[in-house]
């Protein structure tokens, strides 16, 4: 197999190294190589497997990661997928390449070498190895820290769509994906992955310490210069930084702060404690030493860097490009930490790189750009910072470092918007300067164009800065300056909802970063939600106004009705002046009922929840724009007044549309409130002015009260509700305009599977793709009901009802979800109906007697080839699944 017309691919040949002739001493220099601390070789699996040589040392989780990719080969999909999760430098990659030698000729073993490529061109690349020669055998492909977990899910997606375009019709995986990732806490990592994973740890067994004991005599006979093999023997010493301090401190003896030869090292050690897999150009570092012979030109750089050139490591790229790097991560700390003791610290390091050679050569090394953006910008979930600048504020308590690093960068990269960013964001987290937080997030939002995320900063500045002139006892003067600050960051958060609209994928894929987020933005609407509660708070504690504050705010009171006296007067005359504060209400309102439905159909991933402080903000927010006066103790007469009380109540409850409905369902409402709900939108559709919304929300408060409470006698019969339906489906073919996949949802719900219902999949298609595919894509799409056993509306099954089927089991409800473990339970098989069905060119149809009705599959590696099969059948607001496809 040959790779030249697949550049992204390393292909690993069932044969590799068997016909290469390289003599001794090539091979013991290779040897070395790696024991220094270069990355791995086919060649030194294959010198390992030599008569007379010892074996290459196994890690303890070698078989359990060989185990899992088996497992995933005997599966019966079309795609598969592996993680191991590992510390940096601590033999991930090595223990990965391992098991792909282990099985190079069970599978095509590959390497993506290339995590810049795009998702479409390696898939396209891994498909035609799987496709060359006459047998077609699984492609095992090894992805080495391709960063953000959604460009895997790019990956995999595009992939998928190869093997449905070759109409590739598999008995076993075509492809298994084994992605190797660096964590921080890989067990942690391990534990939350929704694929199959493996960890390893920078801790040795007691196992393989005795295999590294044996491995070192063996090293120790055989290369003289073993004591220099750093990579080798850090791993021997079990990681210890007592063994690399003493390593670093020794070589460091002599070392001139000053010399070329010193900043060289400052500058590999910064980028490599901070940045993985950072390098420097290997021309550029010789260039920076000077030290060319008038009559022998350059000596070999290895040489020119005497007697430090042990802790750096000399490599060729897969672009074919000469590279340097520090040996090992550790080694590169521990030198930062010793040139700190030669007063050479951090932050002067980082300045003197941003003034070097290396970065006037920046064009020639397009790498070394998005490598200083990483160690400056790129920060861990739990910092507001990246880790050099939070240890440049915790080591050298010297903010104004910090500051002149980000504006020197900021400067530098006057087409990089990110930097200006993260200054406006020091500026305001950390300074508390409102000001020059302003300049630099303008100055940001100039640069990166119409990019959301980044002119959000902007928002969040003027709303901390709202925030810092909010206090109990504000004078008139104060009050003015903290609503005008307001106004400003609504409008910012506004602005960034419009830019956010307006995005798609492929306009966030941004050359500074290694990610390309496929997320729809929605922290202009949690931003603008934020300062409207923070308005509400403030007025409401306004000492003269606090009670007509509260009605005014929820458009209960108007300004030029509040009655007007010495102690207020001065404050109605500035709230008079903020014509905002009347629209709040009705802004509050539409970004509630964004966030209601965002939140309510879909959620990150399958295994992973909302952060909790986000449904609790925007409720909290809403509530206190809502009117509490909704449950008076006087029935109103009129019907149009007694509606509008029915509303008032729903929306106080957070019942008053249909993802609300569907939400008070998946909280577990009491049943009186349901009951109460229920009756509430019962008399709205008894009303002279119902609308269709109030129509199709009775039919599903039919629906939500009867799987809450299947007794209540409140109920409407099922042939009922599909008349009224029928009428509403009727109305809509007059009115095409307002269709909703709201309605559609309840056709397919109630009226599966009658004649019809394969045009109300198309519809609930098209209406999901114009309502909700921009903010809900890249999000995993709720199934709210399931088809069960039962007859009548007993047949929809809600999914709380499946989860308490699966509550005494040891892995979580999300996990069994994930895994499928879900549909081996015996309480939900008995709960659920199985649909039969069948699936064509890779596309899944329910066979219902003569109606043929095409359903999304739940996972779209699990389609194979063109037959019968069965699955339970569940019901989004995209439209049917089918789940546990079985042939």
């Amino acid at each position: 197999m040959e790779g030249g017309s697949r550049p992204c691919l390393d292909i690993l040949c069932e044969n590799e190294c068997v016909n290469t002739e390289k003599d001794t001493k090539a091979c013991k220099s290779e040897e070395e190589y790696f024991y220094r601390g270069g990355k791995v070789s086919w060649l030194n699996f294959h010198l390992s497997e030599m008569p007379e040589s010892l074996p290459f040392i196994k890690r303890d989780k070698h078989e359990d990661l060989k185990q899992l990719i088996e497992k995933q080969s005997n599966l019966s999909r079309s795609l598969g997928c592996v993680n191991l999760f590992h510390y940096a430098g601590c033999g991930g990659t090595t223990l990965a390449k391992h098991v792909l030698w282990d099985l190079r000729k069970v599978f095509k073993c590959a390497v993506l070498n290339n995590n810049f490529a795009k998702a479409a061109a390696i898939a396209c690349q891994v498909m035609d190895l799987f496709m060359e020669g006459e047998r077609k055998q699984t492609v095992l492909l090894l992805v080495d820290d391709l960063e953000a977990s959604e460009n895997i899910y790019e990956l995999r997606k595009c992939i998928l769509d190869e093997i449905e375009q070759k109409n590739i019709n598999p008995k076993s995986p075509v492809v298994i994906i084994l992605s190797c990732i660096r964590s921080e806490d890989p067990a942690e990592s391990m534990n939350t992955s929704f694929t199959e994973s493996v960890y390893i740890t920078n801790k040795l067994s007691e196992t393989e310490q005795s295999l590294f004991e044996g491995k070192l005599q063996a090293i120790q006979e055989s290369h003289e210069n073993h004591e220099t093999f750093y990579g080798f023997l850090i791993m021997k010493n079990n990681f210890q930084v007592s063994y690399v301090k003493d390593v670093v401190h020794k070589t460091f003896k002599d070392l001139q702060v000053s010399s070329k030869k010193a900043k060289l090292i400052s500058f590999l050690a910064l980028l490599n404690s901070y940045v993985s897999n950072s390098s420097l150009l290997g021309s550029v570092c010789e260039s920076f030493l000077q030290s060319k012979d008038p009559l022998h030109g350059s000596k070999p750089l290895e040489e020119q860097m005497n007697p430090y050139s042990d802790l750096l490591i000399c490599f060729t790229n897969s672009e074919k490009t000469e590279r340097v790097r520090s040996a090992h991560k550790m080694i590169a700390t521990q030198c930062c930490e010793e040139l700190g003791a030669k007063q050479r610290s951090r932050s002067k390091i980082t300045k003197d790189l941003l003034s070097s050679l290396f970065v006037k050569e920046m064009d020639a090394d397009n790498l070394l750009m998005r490598d200083i953006q990483d160690m400056l910008v790129r920060r861990q979930k739990s910092t507001k910072f990246s880790q050099l600048i939070e240890e440049i504020r915790r080591c050298e308590r010297n903010n104004y470092k910090c500051i002149e690093i980000f504006t020197k960068a900021a400067v530098l990269f006057e087409k990089n918007a990110v930097l200006p960013q993260a200054l406006a964001r020091f500026y305001y987290i950390i300074e508390k300067n409102f000001p020059k937080a302003i300049e630099w997030a303008e100055r940001a939002k100039k640069t990166a164009g119409n990019n959301s995320f980044v002119a959000d900063t902007l928002g969040q500045v003027y709303k901390n800065q709202m925030r810092s002139k909010r206090k109990p006892d504000l004078s008139p003067d104060e009050l003015d300056e903290f609503l005008k600050v307001a106004e400003k960051a609504i409008g910012a958060f506004r602005e960034e909802q419009d830019l956010a609209n307006k995005e798609g994928p492929a306009d966030l894929e941004n050359q500074w970063t290694r990610k390309r987020p496929m997320i729809y933005n929605t922290s202009g609407f949690f931003g603008e939600l934020e300062v409207a509660g923070c308005v509400s708070d403030t007025l409401s504690m306004l000492y003269p106004l606090k009670e007509e504050m509260k009605k005014f705010l929820k458009n209960e009171l108007q300004i030029d009705s509040i009655h007007i006296t010495d102690r207020n007067k001065q404050f109605l005359r500035v709230l008079k002046n903020r014509s905002f504060l009347p629209t709040l209400k009705g802004r509050v309102k539409k970004v509630f009922a964004f966030y209601e439905t965002y939140l309510t159909y879909s959620k990150p991933n399958q295994m992973k929840e909302e952060k909790d402080y986000i449904p609790k903000s925007v409720s909290g927010c809403f509530l206190k724009y809502t009117s509490s006066e909704c449950n008076g103790h006087v029935e109103p007469k009129a019907e149009d007044e007694r509606v509008d009380q029915k509303r008032k109540y729903l929306e106080t409850q957070r019942a008053a549309s249909f993802p609300g409905l569907l939400h008070c369902l998946c909280e577990r409402r009491d049943p009186d409130t349901m009951e109460n709900i229920y009756q509430s939108w019962q008399y709205i559709y008894n009303s002279r002015k119902k609308t269709k919304e109030d129509k199709l929300n009775f039919i599903l408060a039919n629906i939500v009260l009867n799987c809450s409470n299947p007794e209540s006698g409140n109920i409407t019969e099922p042939t009922v509700l599909e008349g009224i339906l029928t009428d509403v489906l009727q109305d809509e073919e007059e009115d095409k305009p307002q269709t909703s996949a709201e309605m559609y949802f309840l056709a397919l719900l109630l009226l599966w599977p009658q004649e019809g219902t394969e045009s109300y999949v198309k519809q609930i298609w098209k209406c999901f793709g114009n309502q909700y595919e921009n903010y809900l894509r890249s999000r995993f799409i709720v199934p709210h009901f399931f088809l069960g056993q039962s007859s009548g509306l007993n047949r929809v099954v809600h999914k709380s009802k499946i989860d308490t089927c699966l509550v005494h089991f040891s892995e979580t409800i999300n996990q069994l979800w994930q895994s499928g473990g879900v549909w081996k339970n015996d309480k939900v098989k008995n709960l659920l109906r199985r649909v039969e069905g069948r699936t064509e060119g890779h596309k899944v149809f329910a066979q219902c007697g003569n109606v043929k009705i095409r359903v999304q599959p739940a996972n779209r590696e699990h389609i194979r080839r063109d037959d019968k099969v069965s699955f339970f059948l569940g019901f989004t607001i995209k439209g049917p699944v089918a789940y546990d496809i079985q042939y």
